[in-house]
């Protein structure tokens, strides 16, 4: 079976075609699958050329994928799948959270480019394209992950709901369906953590397991921040600027899912104590924690201090 790079592509036909066979590679990979009608809305070509595709698009890659009567879509074969073209695992997770890119299908940055501090262990996007999945289909995986707050590292029963970038790492939203509790709980993750992926396609969200009823990711509260008292006069100005604030402002106020904050004051270097503390490295003392105190998923935020 051949390997091809996008320019292999873009050589053997033409750009145009090159970007629709990467288009539905990824859609399958990622997604799960396709309709002619995601190639009409995406390239504003008609039925018969988006066909035309497909069709291409399967004598390449017969194994990939094969049209559901029932779902009436194009679905990937997942126990054969082989990709067209390789990509990234953080590449091909800023195009979900950003929309289908060819130009990050090369490997030709428009001017001098380096990426500082990439993690030596790149994601394993195998294990990433099953979560995105179970996303896109309401399904749940079980998989085995590697907790830093747990020594349980059981195979456990997740239904992914959500992804997002905190600054640093990948992560993804899930519910957490604890069996032998009858129950289960939201909980956030890192792709990088996971050790084994096992898809469950048939198992299928129940409502209280899906996104919508997620009340913490949808819950949207205020972060009241100043300069923290301790920093120097040249480091307030240097986060005046980077901030983009006004030079007579001592602080702003910003709004973020409230589950996410736990992140916000890791990479912002955000004091939570009631009284600012002086013995850190802080940037900003949160002004209105009395606030958030009383909501449970901020309990990691005001744990550790």
């Amino acid at each position: 079976m051949t390997n091809f790079t996008y320019d292999d592509l873009v050589e053997k036909y033409n750009a145009q075609r090159a970007e629709r066979f990467a288009y539905i590679d990824f859609m399958l990979r990622f997604l799960g699958g396709l309709n002619r009608s995601d190639l009409l809305n995406f390239f504003g070509i008609g039925d018969a050329a988006a066909s035309k595709e497909i069709s291409e698009y399967k004598n390449l890659r017969k194994s990939n994928v094969d049209y559901d009567r029932v779902l009436r879509k194009n679905v990937i074969l997942r126990d054969s799948f082989k990709p067209l073209i390789d990509l990234d695992a953080e590449t091909a997770l800023g195009m979900l959270a950003n929309g289908f890119n060819k130009n990050k299908l090369y490997s030709r940055p428009m001017l001098p480019y380096q990426r500082v501090g990439a993690a030596p262990h790149h994601l394993n996007i195998d294990l990433v394209s099953k979560i995105t999945r179970a996303i896109k289909s309401n399904t749940s995986v079980r998989c085995k992950y590697l907790s830093g707050n747990s020594k349980n590292h059981a195979e456990r029963t997740l239904l992914p709901t959500a992804f997002f970038y905190d600054g640093q790492s990948w992560m993804f939203r899930a519910f957490h369906r604890e069996l032998n509790k009858g129950n289960g709980v939201f909980k956030c993750f890192e792709f990088s953590r996971l050790l084994s992926v096992l898809e469950c396609p048939t198992d299928h969200a129940s409502p209280s397991e899906t996104l919508p009823q997620d009340s913490d990711w949808h819950l949207v509260v205020p972060i009241q921040l100043e300069l923290h008292p301790s920093l120097s006069e040249n480091k307030k100005s240097t986060l005046i600027q980077e901030f983009g604030l006004d030079k007579k402002q001592n602080g702003f106020v910003t709004t973020e899912k409230a589950v996410l904050v736990y992140y916000l004051k890791k990479h912002w270097k955000i004091d939570v104590n009631d009284l600012p503390d002086n013995n850190g490295n802080y940037n900003f003392h949160l002004k209105n924690g009395e606030t958030l105190k009383h909501l449970h998923c901020m309990e990691n935020v005001f744990k550790y201090r």
